[in-house]
């Protein structure tokens, strides 16, 4: 995370060009992404190789979050769980084994694990095995919002006295397979060979998300028992709203209203009101409808602060990286709230008539934060909202 966080700090591009694998054909090999490089996992090469890469990223991230939580430790394994979104998981699996089995016509030869390894509990279960995690344990495919949806849905084990821990999180690699790129190449998502400015959320140019890969991984404690053993506390979860637009199956209500009722269900949660809040992380995905929805949701939740408040498009340095979005995207919000900066909207080119909020534009800004929204917007209408808080003690 400390490398993360400086990178993003700095406002460094993670969309760069890469080629895929997979085909021949131009427009499909030669493509920009928010690609994962430099990657080693500690995962013995033939077990990884029966696995997702975003599997291999979550474990990498699990180890990392857990190490400096200074967990598992004394805390009971059978009331320490884990939940982790994931919006297509084994989709790079499904689609090697598509072409083994019919494009190649070997059946015979699929991986015998492939059927468990493409399941939205291949990650949990391996996480549960390693760290030896036996409270509750899911596996979410929540679109776009998977990440977030695991955040708060690890935090209602722990409020619900089901576990005194839930390791969190989201991981994603299915910008990799042939199959679900083409998918979204055809459902109108941006394809340019052109890194800068690839992903511009709130610019008046933006033209679309860019897919990429990676994953965050965050560790949920009850709060007296964080204290009491002198955990570094970075955030309270005060609380969170998952719900559902039921409007259209990829397209967002327009009024923004929709994702409005998410943001006020997320604060009375959390019990905290709408002026306290001090930054937005967005969901921020760059296409023309979604970032003026959002922007609009945000100006009737925020009222006359609504300009005054910071919104940072993260994606504009990452990419979309789908189902782990929400968490990789808390997990820097927060550090940076620690290291007191709100996050920069890089290759911001100024907004419209739709976007005219502060977002944050090319740099990081030192800005203290007492309240952060978190926003996770999804196909199939899914919408959430987190508010966290600093601690006050933990200082």
């Amino acid at each position: 995370m400390p490398d993360a966080l400086a990178a993003a700090l700095r406002g460094e591009r993670g969309i760069r060009p890469y080629a895929s694998t997979w085909t021949d054909v131009p427009h499909l090999r030669d493509r920009v992404g928010g690609t994962v490089v430099g990657f080693r996992s500690d995962v013995e090469p033939e077990a990884a190789s029966r696995q997702e890469p975003g599997v291999l990223f979550a474990l990498a991230a699990a180890r990392e979050a857990l190490a400096q939580a200074g967990l598992p430790g004394d805390v009971d394994p059978d009331r320490f769980g884990c939940v982790v979104g994931a919006g297509l998981a084994g989709a790079e699996l499904w689609h090697r084994a598509l072409h083994t089995a019919y494009a190649e016509q070997h059946p015979d030869e699929i991986a015998r694990m492939t059927a468990i390894s493409i399941t939205g509990t291949a990650v949990t279960g391996l996480l549960a095995l390693r760290h030896q995690l036996r409270g509750p344990s899911f596996g979410v495919a929540n679109a776009c919002a998977s990440g977030t949806s695991a955040i708060r849905l690890g935090a209602d084990q722990v409020r619900m006295g089901r576990a005194d821990a839930m390791h969190v999180g989201g991981c994603e690699s299915s910008m990799r397979g042939l199959m679900s790129y083409a998918c979204f190449q055809n459902a109108g998502m941006h394809v340019t060979q052109d890194a800068v400015g690839a992903c511009a959320p709130f610019s008046r140019g933006r033209r679309g998300f860019v897919l990429a890969e990676g994953a965050g991984m965050l560790v949920l404690e009850r709060l007296d028992r964080a204290r009491a053993r002198g955990a570094q506390i970075l955030a309270v979860l005060a609380g969170g709203a998952v719900v559902n637009e039921a409007f259209h199956a990829i397209r967002p209500d327009a009024s923004g209203e929709s994702w409005a009722r998410a943001i006020r269900l997320a604060l009375a949660d959390a019990d905290v009101p709408a002026d306290a809040i001090s930054a937005v992380n967005a969901h921020a995905t760059a296409t023309p409808q979604g970032d003026a929805a959002e922007t609009r949701a945000l100006r009737s939740v925020l009222g006359a602060r609504a300009h005054q408040v910071p919104v940072s498009g993260t994606k504009s340095m990452t990419g979309h990286t789908f189902g782990a979005a929400g968490a990789i995207e808390t997990a820097l919000s927060v550090a940076a709230m620690n290291a007191g900066f709100v996050l920069p909207t890089i290759d911001f080119d100024g907004g419209d008539a739709d976007c005219d909020l502060d977002y944050v534009p090319h740099v990081a800004r030192p800005h203290a934060v007492d309240v952060l929204l978190k926003n996770g917007f999804g196909a199939g209408g899914v919408a959430t909202s987190l508010v966290l808080r600093r601690d006050p003690l933990a200082a």
